[in-house]
């Protein structure tokens, strides 16, 4: 009805989609061709990537994927959305099959499942990250294989849940095992006095189930865990350095009981049924009886109350409370235990219902600063609560049959569950729904991601890499945090060409290394490279070749040096048409047709250097500076530096002079007038302001304005003389408005025909406080001379309270002709949080002089800097001359495929093998047929030594782990097999015996009928 798809316009359409697409892919060729392989190295993937690891967190080892190879390519998207609700029914089947270990009731089981099928969680994240939904799914399969051998029972569906559960995702593997461990705990106290409890056999037949369960899930696992040792996800500060979670974050947490469809910070998302909640609350209420599945529901709420806790169960990184999905299996069971007790309510039990109903309404009254503001889903998940309520008081007092009882309550609970699911699927009650894309677009905007360029680029031989220009494909509904100019994103991994940015969880930690230490602007966790700020010598020495650009724009774009329009024969641009297509979506979708900027000066993948510099010289240069050395050597650690070198310094440091713009700062009577007017900072606000206007009553409160116009005076004052000889700090005046900023150049010649970067060292932000934005809204109201009464004040304070800032701000650069800038996230964003310290920002290449770089910010009440440098970096012939000579040194035949690159090397004298292949200890080395040592040179790529002479290269690439991991694995499939043909063999003469009809028993033996 809405015309949208289950694919979310962020990571739906940047990862879980195109991913998909990629992985039929993968199937279709392995059935054209088994003998290929299943995965490889693939060149399409960033600057290449190990197939197996670098997508075994989205789709190698979800099972449920390779579905996907039964809907042609143009029904992808259908095949997406029927995954999503497979895992869904999955996982109400696995909480089915979890609860036959219990004596619960046929319909309670079935309610439980349907509640814990379409809990909160399971909605929302269905409708954002599909493979969030297999943990729900194998939590269920875990408990019970524990059951199992809790009760002395088969070992063998444990091993299977481990193999699922660590086959599919290494990192809901963490948050299970934990979860296990507590769940094995409860289950062993809770059993330790029964007849039947064997604690040793028990601790053994896990230990074995688990050991054989890691074996046989070991092709996948044990490469991709190898692999995440040394992902750019390693170094993270442990709970986003914080101590307890902030204010507005626990008064919160009673409105996201029920389903609301809305995550709160910190990815805590509880939703629950109103039928869930009252199971809760009747399980409380009966403490003793229920005791230990109360101490798991209050072991998992002291457990998102710490950061710490949250920040444990996410891999020992941020605090992501998204761990909290398993209370669903306790609320799935009290769901189930109300069920099957409606008959027999007590006075006092309904009671404790009403109370806790009554209870909950009132808590998110006073919690959201008694006001109860709901939005028109919530109030409808709330009524479902009491309507709920009111069956079961309905139910106890006039004592209706069993069936009328049930069907009275499965009704209300199945009309709640529909509530829930419409308030989240609905684009009318929804926000999370309307961020869906409509239906159709990912498959068209994939088709056309470059316009057709890409066949055009396809055509040209060799090997070389591709990039975009700034604002290429900027998506402009969202805020693209990581990336200030272009939408990170998967979609070109299935265009066939080679870009340099892909949008991954797990990263080579390598390229981070390499992105990090020149200062790359766009660097991020989840893209190390991006389009490297579209400096020049990081372009180059990735062998960028052709960078996409739109068409049909006003201005050209800002493309590094060297790169030039792809012109027809006739001189005039080769523009590549964007499609026609009905309900486009501009926003998105790029209608202006592509063209293509050329440069000559990519390096090839492998070429040689002669000269070296250590790793220590290295870092002692500036990030801008270490990126050109990197032209003129190769950077290799002390052992290999055979050929050290003294690099020249190619980049100047620009003297310049920090302005204020004062146009719009209120430190005076006819500021204040123009500000009162609406015209401060409008180029006729002295004209208007001298001229007869209106009233604005300068004299009310005359002495509080005054003194916050001194203030103001005060604040630039103080600002100008800290930043007298160079910028140490920005920051906001009287009402919380950040100043603006300009550094004036002394030498604007300086930057014709050079690269410019603004090169920015110890940053540290300073948070505004509650009492910092009560104050600045005070005086907002003092300026504009209108009422600002005790409620707007209590206003003021609730907002600050419960929506306050987490030391995230927007920094910009703005040069002629190019905007830049960097984006420090809240410390509760849990994907891609890291301070900001240093950073380096590229203004862009210009063979015209720039006299002022405009800087700005917001969010923040000031911004301090230990240093900020103008740095301009010349490109000419000069630098022309040193990159051709490099390209002539690469290897001649040149021939690359998944897993091999080789080609023939052809040096007077030794030198070193640089390569722009991401450093992995699975390529191997053969020069002449001999096995070669190769180590990390440029900080992050394969190198190695070379011979003078002309030889004959290989590199082979092998997942590192591999061999042991399919030998493990093996191994561990034949000791299951073997295991189910001893059960079934032992199993067949008991089954035979059960059913030996009474009067062959009779003939039996006295000594069997002893034994008997």
């Amino acid at each position: 009805m809405t015309g949208r798809s289950m694919i979310w316009e962020l990571d739906g359409f940047a990862q879980h989609y195109p991913i998909l697409v990629q992985l039929r892919h993968m199937i279709a060729e392995f059935l054209s061709d088994p003998s290929h392989g299943f995965t490889h190295w693939a060149w399409n993937i960033s600057l290449g990537s190990d197939q197996l690891t670098n997508l075994s967190y989205y789709v190698i080892g979800d099972l449920f994927n390779y579905l996907i190879i039964l809907f042609p390519k143009s029904h992808i998207e259908l095949g997406f959305a029927f995954l999503v609700y497979l895992r869904m029914y999955a996982s109400g089947l696995a909480f089915m099959l979890y609860t036959s270990t219990y004596k619960f009731k046929k319909i309670s089981r079935i309610i439980g499942a349907l509640a814990y099928a379409f809990n909160g969680y399971a909605l929302s994240t269905g409708l954002h990250h599909p493979f969030f939904i297999l943990p729900l799914i194998f939590f269920p399969l875990l408990c019970y294989g524990i059951d199992r051998i809790m009760l002395n029972k088969s070992w063998i569906p444990l091993a299977v849940a481990v193999f699922l559960t660590l086959f599919a995702n290494f990192y809901f593997a963490w948050i299970l095992a934990i979860g296990s461990f507590v769940y094995v705990v409860i289950r062993m106290l809770s059993r330790r006095k029964a007849t039947d409890f064997y604690f040793w056999r028990s601790i053994a037949k896990m230990a074995g189930s688990v050991v054989l369960g890691l074996g046989m899930s070991a092709l996948v696992f044990l490469p991709t865990a190898l692999f995440a040792t040394k992902s750019t996800r390693i170094n993270q500060a442990f709970a986003n350095g914080m101590t307890f979670f902030a204010p507005e974050y626990y008064l919160k947490m009673p409105s996201s009981i029920l389903t609301t469809g809305r995550a709160m910070n910190f990815w805590l998302v509880i939703g629950i049924s109103g039928i869930s909640f009252l199971g809760v609350v009747y399980t409380l209420r009966h403490f003793k009886t229920y005791f230990w599945q109360n101490i798991g529901l209050i072991l998992a709420f002291i457990g998102i109350l710490i950061p710490a806790f949250g920040a444990i169960m996410n891999a020992l990184s941020t605090p992501s409370n998204r761990w909290f999905l398993l209370a669903n299996l306790i609320f799935g069971l009290a769901t189930m235990a109300l069920i099957d007790h409606l008959d027999d309510l007590t006075k006092q039990d309904v009671m404790w219902l009403v109370g806790a109903a009554i209870a909950l309404i009132t808590l998110v009254w006073i919690t959201n600063g008694f006001i109860l503001n709901l939005k028109a889903h919530d109030a409808v998940s709330y009524g479902f609560l009491f309507l709920t309520v009111i069956a079961i008081l309905a139910v106890f007092a006039f004592k209706w049959r069993p069936a009328t009882r049930i069907g009275l309550i499965l009704g209300i609970f199945m009309l709640n569950i529909a509530s829930n699911i419409v308030g989240i699927y609905s684009p009318n009650a929804s926000n999370m729904a309307i961020q869906q894309l409509n239906r159709g677009l990912a498959t068209r905007f994939s088709k056309d991601y470059y316009s057709g360029a890409d066949q055009y680029v396809k055509s040209q031989p060799g090997f070389f890499r591709t990039s975009m220009a700034p604002r290429y494909h900027y998506n402009a509904h969202l805020q693209n945090l990581a990336n200030y100019t272009n939408t990170n994103t998967d979609l070109s991994i299935n265009t066939g060409i080679n870009n340099t940015s892909v949008y991954l969880t797990l990263q080579n930690g390598y390229l981070g290394n390499f992105s990090r230490s020149i200062g790359n602007s766009q660097f991020s966790m989840n893209t190390p490279i991006a389009q490297g700020d579209y400096r020049t010598a990081f372009n180059n020495l990735l062998g960028v070749k052709y960078i996409f650009a739109k068409a049909n724009t006003t201005k050209p774009p800002m493309v590094p040096y060297g790169y030039h329009l792809v012109k027809l024969a006739n001189g005039q641009p080769r523009v590549f048409e964007a499609k026609a297509r009905v309900n486009a979506v501009p926003d998105i979708e790029n209608m202006n047709g592509t063209v293509l900027y050329e440069s000559n000066n990519a390096l090839p993948l492998a070429y040689t250097q002669s000269n070296t510099i250590s790793t220590g010289t290295y870092d002692k240069m500036s990030p801008v500076d270490r990126e050109r050395a990197m032209t003129q050597a190769a950077v290799v650690n002390s052992q290999h530096n055979t050929a050290p070198s003294k690099v020249t310094k190619q980049s100047r440091n620009l003297k310049y002079q920090v302005q204020v713009d004062t146009s719009s700062f209120i430190d005076s009577g006819k500021k204040l007038t123009a500000y009162r007017l609406g015209v401060l900072g409008d180029k006729d606000q002295r004209k208007i302001v001298s001229q007869p206007h209106a009233q604005v009553s300068l004299g009310a409160n005359l002495q509080k304005t005054k003194d916050l116009l001194a203030t103001n005076r005060m604040i630039l004052a103080n600002n100008e003389y800290e930043n007298r000889q160079s910028l140490k700090k920005m920051t906001t005046d009287v009402t919380g408005k950040p100043l603006q900023y300009q550094l004036k150049v002394d030498k604007p010649q300086q930057t014709k025909n050079a690269e410019l970067y603004l090169v920015l060292s110890g940053i540290k932000q300073t948070d505004g406080s509650i009492a910092d934005h009560n104050r600045w809204a005070v005086n907002k109201n003092l300026f504009a001379n209108t009422l600002y009464s005790h409620l707007g004040k209590l206003d003021t304070a609730r907002h600050s309270l419960l929506s306050p800032t987490f030391g995230g701000y927007n920094f910009d650069a703005r040069a002629t002709g190019f905007h830049n800038g960097y984006a420090q996230y809240d410390n509760d964003n849990l994907s891609n949080y890291r301070q900001i310290n240093n950073m380096v920002l590229n203004l862009g290449y210009s063979t015209k002089a720039r006299k002022h770089i405009a800087l700005d910010f917001n969010q923040v009440k000031n911004i301090r800097f230990k240093s900020v440098k103008l740095v301009a970096m010349p490109f000419n012939k000069s630098y022309d001359n040193q990159i051709q000579k490099l390209k002539k040194s690469g290897l001649n035949n040149l021939k690359v495929s998944d897993n091999r690159v080789s080609g023939q090397s052809h040096n007077p004298r030794s030198a070193t093998l640089v390569t722009s292949i991401p450093y992995s200890k699975g390529w191997k080395l053969t020069i002449d047929h001999k096995p070669t040592n190769t180590f990390v040179v440029n900080q992050g790529f394969v190198g190695a030594k070379l011979p003078a002479g002309t030889h004959q290269l290989q590199f082979t690439y092998t997942t590192p782990g591999l061999g042991i991991s399919k030998l493990i694995s093996l191994i561990s499939w034949l000791i299951l097999l073997a295991a189910l043909v001893i059960t079934i063999f032992m199993r067949s003469p008991i089954r035979q015996r059960t059913h030996t009809p009474n009067h062959q028993r009779t003939r039996s033996t006295p000594s069997a009928k002893k034994q008997a």
